[in-house]
């Protein structure tokens, strides 16, 4: 009896229930960039073109004083000036027909930002926080506020100013936040006069963490100051780049709170060391910042 050639076999059939499984890829999660382009935090922006931020450039050569979110005059501003921050701060190119920030730019300000804090905090200096988008930025505050808190930070805080303007509005302090409100709404707004009771209420602090005027004046009075700035607050980036003490994190300021979510999970991995953030190390040495030792 003959055998036949092995090769010449049918193909051996599976037992029941015995198929082998190949496991799927887990999928690979978003990496800091591309979470801060998903949420528009960073990238295109949802709200400005680029004529209208061209525009706001072109007022804040001119002295417009609404440009300047409390910041004086700037002397012998040119555009040419105003570009050049832009460029350096945002990653600004007036490209295509949306204004956009450069997500690395928003990592590298965040970044270097924490280290500012934590390096104050950790001294026992005071730092001030305030918001002129609640809406959006309050939380992110918040936990900033949890974070150099326990780094050895005093917060400086009280509970409500006297009285802003005919409005009457008080700026209050929420979890030691300070925010503009009339006792029962939060407003989003720029108030100068608001922004000096702010700072006219607190003991002066060794660095101030906000946005818009309350950024602004801060600046203007010679206080060191961390800068969350939107497209339309450039002024403060001219500041910044004109040498004031300002760092700035460039940020769309009108997202929705869970929106900055990678944001506080990079502020948890600096806080543990700077060998589990290494996307914020590479952006931040990519642009020519000053980060931490080891980062």
């Amino acid at each position: 009896m003959s055998r036949t050639p092995r090769s010449r076999l049918p193909p051996k059939l599976p037992e029941h229930g015995r198929e082998r499984e190949v496991p799927a890829a887990s999928p690979r999660p978003p990496s800091l960039r591309e979470q801060l382009k998903q949420q528009h935090v960073a990238g295109r922006s949802l709200r400005f073109g680029r004529d209208e931020i061209v525009g706001v450039m072109r007022q804040l050569v001119h002295g417009t004083p609404a440009t300047r979110v409390g910041l004086p005059p700037f002397a012998e501003l040119t555009i040419a000036h105003v570009e050049r921050a832009m460029h350096d701060v945002y990653g600004w190119e007036g490209d295509g027909p949306r204004a956009r920030i450069a997500p690395t730019r928003t990592i590298e300000g965040f970044t270097v930002a924490c280290a500012r804090m934590r390096e104050v905090a950790s001294s026992g200096g005071r730092l001030a926080f305030a918001t002129t988008r609640p809406a959006s930025l309050l939380p992110v505050y918040q936990r900033l506020v949890e974070h150099v808190d326990a780094a050895g930070a005093t917060v400086l805080a009280a509970r409500e100013t006297a009285p802003v303007g005919p409005s009457a509005r008080r700026v209050r302090w929420i979890q030691r936040v300070a925010v503009l409100s009339d006792g029962a709404t939060l407003f989003g707004e720029d108030d100068l006069d608001a922004a000096d009771e702010w700072l006219f209420t607190l003991a002066r602090p060794d660095l101030v963490v906000a946005d818009r005027t309350f950024a602004g004046v801060a600046g203007a009075g010679g206080i060191e100051t961390i800068a969350f700035a939107d497209l339309d607050s450039l002024a403060l980036a001219v500041a910044a780049w004109q040498g004031r003490a300002i760092r700035i994190v460039p940020l769309d300021d009108r997202r929705p709170p869970d929106a900055y979510a990678g944001l506080l999970e990079l502020l948890e991995s600096l806080g543990s060391g700077p060998e589990d953030a290494p996307e914020a190390g590479e952006a931040a040495r990519a642009s020519g910042a000053t980060l931490p030792t080891g980062t």
